[in-house]
């Protein structure tokens, strides 16, 4: 008589096993405390070396306006740009650059697509002997030209973020850059006045003091996050101060 064997079912699809994801204890006073503690070292570390950078800094501005009989300042402004190197200083346009534009335009309302190289050989001839004012003439048409057809990036939310991220950085570098050269304080704060995308209120002080200052200053309880967030409800109000 056969033996009989039983037939084993091979689940068609692996089995899956989902497990909660384990939760973090809450810290405790003590751990609290520990973790702030470590911050504020770490931050006093900091502060310690760049204080000995900024310090060295001044030590060499010093001697090298000794070295070469000119005054401190001059080092100063060469050593903190203040923001002058973000600024990208694009020369005049050629010229001929813009005559060669101006005939590949019309070259391609004609059909016909003729690369730089002959360009150069049908019309260069052409070009040399134009006057300069209708070489200035060209650049202008060409100016006009671009600024008619400029394409404008999409505002979307990331793209404000980031555009708001990188005029801030800026400012930060012209504060520090200012406060260097001729000695002032200062302090801003950047808020969204737009529901359309979210952004934390953008803080900025020249110096931890200054801020630590701001209690005495407005004779109130000051606590910079609380004071940004309701200068963003009054701005995404419409500056309104009913409604905000």
């Amino acid at each position: 008589m056969p033996s009989t064997f039983a037939t084993v079912t091979v689940a068609s699809q692996p089995h899956l096993r989902f497990t909660e994801p384990k939760k973090r204890a809450p810290l405790g006073p003590e751990q609290k405390r520990e973790r702030k503690e470590a911050r504020e070292t770490k931050q006093e570390r900091i502060d310690a070396e760049v204080s000995k950078w900024f310090a060295s800094t001044m030590a060499l501005a010093e001697k090298l306006a000794l070295d070469f009989d000119l005054k401190p300042k001059y080092f100063h402004d060469i050593f903190f740009q203040g923001g002058a190197r973000m600024v990208m200083h694009q020369q005049k346009l050629n010229p001929y650059n813009a005559f060669k534009s101006e005939k590949a335009a019309e070259c391609r309302e004609r059909g016909e697509y003729k690369d730089a190289a002959q360009l150069h050989i049908d019309y260069f001839e052409e070009y040399q002997g134009m006057t300069d004012e209708e070489k200035d003439e060209l650049v202008e048409r060409w100016v006009a030209n671009r600024n008619r057809n400029v394409t404008l990036r999409r505002a979307t939310p990331r793209a404000k973020i980031q555009d708001v991220a990188n005029i801030v950085r800026n400012m930060k570098l012209l504060m520090c850059g200012l406060s260097t050269r001729i000695g002032v304080e200062g302090f801003f704060c950047v808020v969204r006045n737009s529901a359309d995308f979210h952004m934390a209120p953008q803080w900025f002080f020249t110096s931890r003091e200054l801020e630590q200052y701001m209690p005495i200053a407005t004779r109130k309880k000051w606590v910079t996050a609380e004071v940004g967030t309701k200068v963003e409800a009054f701005a995404v109000a419409g500056c309104d101060v009913l409604s905000a």
